[in-house]
């Protein structure tokens, strides 16, 4: 499933996406280290998490202006709510070292419940919160894979 609305959608940042999958398919991810891996200049880095989700109100949206996200579920579940709206507004400035702004909730929030196995990849620019828990608190263990141009 590819979620995006068409006035953001740009061929140009998806072209990574199959090496994505295919890093996905050939690693042993339940070996990865916890943190940043996996580094090929500023194009792709594997960030490696592991953590009891939380209600999805304990977080923050956030955007990220120099990479996509693609996050994949390895154990437990998760809630993650993304916006296709790109017009927002900023809690704070943008952290150019961390690629990340958090923003305003936006009106338009789309739920996407990941269980294990699944993914979904958010584009730049597009307002997220990650964490939150389904039904009940689960132990997760994720993959994000930072994807840029």
């Amino acid at each position: 499933m590819l979620f995006v609305n068409l006035n953001s959608f740009n061929n140009q940042d998806y072209e990574r996406v199959k090496e994505a999958t295919e890093f996905l398919k050939n690693t042993d991810l339940t070996a990865t280290p916890l943190g940043r891996s996996h580094q090929d200049g500023e194009r792709f880095y594997v960030q490696t998490l592991e953590y009891t989700t939380e209600s999805i109100d304990n977080f923050q949206f956030e955007i990220h202006n120099k990479r996509l996200d693609l996050h994949y579920i390895v154990e437990g579940e998760e809630r993650i709510d993304v916006s296709p709206d790109t017009s927002y507004t900023g809690l704070a400035e943008y952290n150019s070292d961390r690629d990340i702004q958090y923003v305003q909730e936006p009106q338009n929030i789309n739920q996407v419940l990941l269980h294990k196995g699944d993914f979904v990849l958010i584009g730049m620019h597009e307002p997220h919160r990650t964490n939150g828990f389904i039904t009940k608190p689960s132990k997760v263990r994720k993959i994000v894979l930072k994807l840029g141009r």
